[in-house]
């Protein structure tokens, strides 16, 4: 990597000193934060949505909002692997500048679509087929403009952006939505559009034209092969790593807010604002985790013991969340141990499946958050059936049990969650 300038990029050129490298990250994370920042916004506010059109109902309206999550993830696990291996050759920058433009025009549908199912569907299918582009292709950008030795520290700053946004956004979110239910989905509109248009401007591209040129005449790969390839990949038994705990997490991450009030955490004219509440500590938690920690800690300790850690303390944080039956310091204490489980996980996570990856970046890093879009599809799925049928606890133990089931497929997996040889990294 060249070092004798720090100029910034031009955006058609990729970064090339420490300190661009820096900047094209930072503004990444930036990018990040404002589109996960409008995510937050709207997250308190799907509860009264949906029983606006449903009516006050806990249960049936669990069940919606689970059949809501699906649509909107399975949507992302259909187009993840097409916007990776676009990325490839046509650069990660119009990748991600389309989904930003997308997200926005997605959630003015959603401001729109109060009291009408058909609109919020609607919604949630174009937010997924553009939030698709961005994340995994975001990971890719990473991978590209870092060493492998630097990659969890990069990973996981993008992961405490993820928690900025959860930090801000929801408090943000409850506050507009006590003022108009449709205020935080239009305010997240305009933030997703105003990130488009300063990306266009500053955010340069991390692949050479070289590089994308040479992708460009290969030869296009029919689908089936392409997921072979990924399948194949030295990278991919981490997926189902991955996959048994994201199923677990989307099952009770959709229904929080109808939990919270079928326990008597909160009522209908406060759960807003206490879900707000526990989602914000939920980010502060994640942001110095991921912004502070998880670098020293991928390379004092690994990235597979990191994982394998963070599975036991969100099988805690699941278990403790059972506990509480009103507003108090149990539900915070339920939240923080889940939270610092996940935040462990995810970028440690992301960070080995690129170094052991062979195939592209973007399509390694999109094919991994295209199972994760599956996971979230069937996960909200299940989790509406198992609060519906079997009462507001249910999702919760069954995550348990499939958290410490993934942990013990990291021992029978043994080789996956160890590094790969010095030089064969990407």
């Amino acid at each position: 990597m060249s070092r004798d300038t720090d100029t910034p990029a031009a955006p058609d050129a990729p970064p090339t000193s420490e300190k661009s490298v820096f900047r094209a990250i930072f503004l990444l994370a930036v990018t990040i934060f404002i589109d996960l920042l409008g995510f937050g916004i709207v997250l308190p506010n799907l509860p009264a949505y949906i029983e606006a059109a449903v009516g006050p109902n806990h249960e049936h309206a669990a069940f919606i909002g689970g059949l809501l999550a699906a649509s909107y993830s399975l949507t992302q696990f259909l187009c993840a692997p097409f916007w990776g291996a676009y990325s490839d050759r046509a650069g990660r920058r119009p990748v991600i500048l389309i989904s930003l433009i997308g997200i926005g025009i997605s959630y003015i549908f959603f401001g729109l679509s109060n009291g009408n199912l058909a609109m919020l569907f609607t919604a949630r299918l174009l937010a997924g087929l553009l939030s698709s582009a961005s994340i995994g292709v975001a990971f890719a950008y990473v991978a590209d403009v870092t060493t492998p030795e630097n990659r969890a520290k990069g990973m996981g700053l993008l992961g405490a952006c993820f928690g900025l946004g959860f930090a801000f956004g929801p408090v943000l979110g409850g506050v507009l939505g006590s003022i108009n239910i449709s205020l935080p989905a239009f305010v997240a509109a305009g933030l997703a559009l105003a990130n488009f248009a300063v990306s266009w401007f500053i955010l340069p591209e991390s692949l050479t034209k070289a590089k994308m040129v040479e992708l460009a005449n290969t030869t296009r790969v029919p689908f089936p092969e392409l997921l072979r390839r990924v399948l194949s990949d030295p990278a991919a038994p981490l997926f189902l790593v991955t996959f048994i705990l994201t199923f677990g997490f989307a099952a009770i991450e959709q229904a929080f807010g109808f939990f919270l009030m079928a326990r008597g955490i909160a009522s209908p004219d406060n759960q807003q604002m206490r879900q707000a509440y526990l989602l914000g500590f939920v980010g502060v938690v994640g942001i110095v985790l991921q912004g502070f920690l998880i670098g020293p800690l991928a390379k004092r300790f690994g990235e597979g013991n990191l994982i394998r850690v963070g599975l036991l303390i969100l099988t805690t944080g699941y278990f403790v969340l059972l506990e509480p039956r009103s507003w108090g310091i149990m539900i915070f204490v339920a939240t923080f141990f889940v939270s610092l489980g996940r935040s462990m996980i995810g970028p440690a996570a992301t960070s080995l499946i690129s170094r052991k990856a062979r195939v592209g970046q973007g399509l390694i890093q999109s094919s991994s958050q295209g199972f994760d879009a599956l996971a979230r599809t069937v996960g909200p799925l299940t989790a509406g059936v198992l609060f519906q049928y079997y009462g507001a606890t249910a999702p919760y133990i069954f995550s348990a049990i499939l958290t410490v089931l993934a942990f013990g497929i990291t021992f029978l997996l043994g080789s996956a969650l160890r590094l790969p040889a010095k030089g064969d990294e990407q």
